[in-house]
């Protein structure tokens, strides 16, 4: 009776259990994998080719920098010679370099806080080096940086923190808009109209809080309304898309990729050059990371290119869109 009792009872006790395994290890995993994808780009953080102008009198003055500054830290700035102070200015305006060294009749460092808050205070840090390093060498001179911020981020908002903590809302926003409209809506027509409605809706109160309210954009309204509603309805419409074509894999794929692995990397609270190789590059061309680098192109770099990122929320777009029209043909096709 005893053996007929534990034959019976070892299968029962090995259903009872798997599934309790299963899901403990899934979660762990799960859960470990998103902190890795989290925290490992900031963690490891370091400059890497930061490009920083240099305008001087002296002759290959910027040489002699680059390779004292490689000696100390390798790789972490590249510096980029510049005839005079308006042409660095010019450069820093277009978003080609982050900021700019003058020595010329007076020392300054020139920085664009709206480019890179992180970057802004690295540079002003850099200045009081080079300072110290330029006054040893000169013996009693005393060299001192005078800072001048081209691109200063608002009153209200000195350090930049109301972007920063506003990204999560501007992806995650794409993300509800699609998966409601995707449990909620059958009709093609119909799920067309809410990414537009609710990303017009959505767009105007985003901007309104970030621009009117906290001062954290410093731009054209109607032009950073336009850029997030873009971002929302590309998201959106990939969203609603990819669960048309193959259901919850497509959405968990999708989110996965825009949210867990585009939002750490988005260059937010770092630019893409402090990223591990590679991935810094990579979130500039996921919607996240195209529309923040577009938000403060447009707000604080008004004379900077933007096609880029134009082109990049715009493809998102219309990926979503071809999505969206050729997921009810495969499923007649099926049927």
């Amino acid at each position: 009776m005893s053996e007929e009792q534990t034959v019976v009872s070892t299968p029962e006790k090995a259903s009872f259990l798997k599934p309790v395994i299963q899901i403990a290890v899934m979660v762990t995993v799960i859960v470990s994998t998103i902190l890795t994808i989290f925290a490992w780009p900031v963690a490891t953080a370091t400059p890497k080719n930061l490009p920083v102008g240099v305008t001087s009198n002296v002759p290959n003055l910027t040489v002699g920098i680059q390779t004292q500054f490689d000696q100390q830290q390798p790789g972490a700035f590249k510096f980029i010679e510049y005839k005079d102070v308006a042409a660095a200015k010019d450069a820093i305006a277009h978003r080609e370099v982050y900021g700019a060294l003058v020595l010329t009749d007076e020392a300054k460092m020139l920085i664009a806080s709206g480019s890179s808050p992180v970057v802004a205070q690295l540079l002003e840090n850099l200045s009081l080096k080079l300072g110290a390093q330029l006054t040893a060498l000169g013996g009693s001179d005393v060299v001192s940086f005078t800072v001048e911020d081209l691109a200063p981020l608002g009153t209200k908002d000195p350090r930049g923190a109301g972007l920063a903590a506003g990204s999560l809302p501007l992806i995650i926003a794409g993300i509800v808009v699609g998966l409601l409209g995707s449990m909620r809506l059958r009709r093609v027509n119909q799920k067309f109209l809410v990414a537009g409605l609710a990303a017009t809706l959505a767009s105007f109160s985003i901007v309104s809080i970030l621009n009117l309210w906290l001062g954290s954009l410093q731009g054209n309204y109607f032009l950073e309304v336009a850029v997030v509603a873009l971002s929302i309805a590309a998201v959106s419409l990939v969203v609603m898309g990819a669960a048309a074509l193959a259901g919850r894999v497509g959405l968990l794929l999708i989110i996965g990729l825009f949210f867990i692995i585009g939002n750490p990397i988005a260059g937010v609270s770092l630019p893409v050059e402090m990223y591990p190789t590679g991935f810094g590059a990579f979130g500039q061309y996921l919607p996240l990371g195209a529309e923040i680098h577009l938000l403060r192109s447009v707000s604080y770099f008004p004379e900077a290119s933007t096609v880029t990122q134009w082109a990049t929320l715009g493809g998102w777009f219309a990926l979503g869109v071809l999505l969206l029209v050729i997921a009810p043909e495969r499923k007649e096709a099926k049927a």
